[in-house]
């Protein structure tokens, strides 16, 4: 007879959704065919905040992490003191993009800074981790919740809305360009990336549109049948921004 998990599983593209009677938010995975039945006919548990089957190793992001990278290269990295790391500090997030091999002691001090000030920092800069696993790059996005001016080659100033950080490099250096970029904005008001390291960004402007002052204290204005998110009034936020799959290092 079949194994029937105790879990509600669902598929939305390459994100596997998992929840619980009782849980009190969902739990993501990355979907691929050669493991999908295998992770959906176990039934995991909540133990101290991460989702955890015995049976398939333990943690759901280290099930994970087995799957992508290989059991050799777990346990290899496990015996040298590296654990696996959830990039974005939300342990129910185990998609493969979200998860990164870092030592323990880097792991405890990102977990006392950089998680915390991301988090406090949120309504004003969203600074967010990712790890394109195709190309083996590290992606840093911020959101700019803040009303944030760059000069462009011209000195013509440029309102800000996103920018995405390129990062061919050890992850450990992608966490402390993190920091600097917080640690910076939060003493200055600014930040630059020019010292960070970077081989590539791309800036996205935010969309010059005139409001009235009633739009300018909602949540969303519609032009042409398109809504539009107001930033800065208090009545939205990003969040997160999503990172570009497949992006390349120039000349690559």
């Amino acid at each position: 007879m079949p194994r029937k998990s105790k879990n509600k599983f669902n598929i939305h593209g390459d994100i596997i959704s998992i929840m619980r009677e009782g849980w009190e938010q969902m739990a993501f995975a990355t979907y691929r065919e050669d493991y999908y039945e295998e992770l959906s006919t176990h039934t995991w548990t909540l133990s101290n905040g991460y989702p955890t089957n015995a049976t398939l190793g333990g943690g759901l992001h280290r099930y994970m992490m087995a799957k992508w990278y290989g059991d050799d290269v777990l346990r290899d990295l496990t015996e040298k003191g590296y654990v696996v790391d959830h990039m974005n500090n939300d342990h129910m997030d185990c998609r493969i993009s979200n998860l990164e091999f870092l030592k323990y002691n880097r792991n405890v001090a990102k977990g006392q800074y950089l998680d915390k000030e991301a988090k406090q920092m949120r309504y004003r800069l969203a600074v967010s981790l990712f790890k394109d696993f195709s190309t083996g790059c590290y992606q840093i996005t911020i959101g700019c919740n803040d009303h944030i001016v760059a000069k462009d080659s011209v000195g013509q100033e440029r309102h800000i809305n996103t920018i995405k950080i390129l990062c061919n490099c050890d992850y450990l250096l992608v966490v402390l360009d993190a920091e600097a970029i917080l640690t910076e904005y939060e003493a200055a008001g600014k930040f630059s990336i020019a010292n960070l390291h970077c081989c590539d960004k791309r800036i996205e402007e935010a969309i010059d549109m005139k409001l009235t002052d009633e739009e300018k204290n909602q949540a969303f204005v519609i032009r042409d049948g398109v809504p539009y998110m107001v930033i800065g009034n208090g009545k939205n936020f990003l969040n997160s921004i999503n990172y570009e799959k497949g992006w390349l290092p120039p000349g690559k």
